[in-house]
């Protein structure tokens, strides 16, 4: 977790990122805290006061294919349970997140300090985009006492 104030942080977290879905809620915010853990480690490396960022990277990396392993194969489960109508365009926007992950280890060994800090917006952009929309569309769904049941 970061140790900076939540108003310094990269990605506050808000009640806004929370599906009612206490598994997934706790998984999402590992990845907040991890985004915001893994910016306050560049930026202190980029006052030259801080570890390699190289090292950063690695952790967050390691990280995001944790939570990818975790969150979205969980999430995706529970989607197809529910017949989820959009469950093929999650799928795609999670293995798009995948997909940058797989890419930034792979170009690692030449990665930039440009590099790590471009993977902490792509972090923050998922956060804000991905889990405070596509995830919350998903929660309505799930919670919606209307929608059809499976059985």
């Amino acid at each position: 977790m970061s140790d900076e104030s939540p108003a310094l942080e990269w990605v506050p977290w808000d009640k806004k990122y929370e599906m009612g879905i206490s598994m997934l809620d706790s998984q999402n915010k590992e990845l907040v805290d991890l985004c915001n853990t893994f910016r306050a480690e560049i930026m202190k490396r980029n006052r030259g006061d801080g570890p390699d960022w190289r090292v950063a990277l690695g952790v967050v990396l390691k990280g995001a294919v944790k939570y990818t392993k975790g969150h979205f194969v969980a999430q995706e489960r529970m989607m197809q349970q529910i017949d989820y109508p959009k469950f093929q365009q999650h799928k795609r926007y999670h293995q798009e997140f995948v997909d940058m992950v797989a890419t930034t280890l792979e170009n690692f060994p030449k990665a930039t300090m440009q590099t790590a800090f471009e993977f902490s917006s792509h972090l923050r952009e998922w956060v804000i985009s991905h889990i405070a929309h596509d995830d919350q569309e998903f929660a309505k769904y799930f919670f919606d006492p209307n929608r059809k049941k499976s059985v």
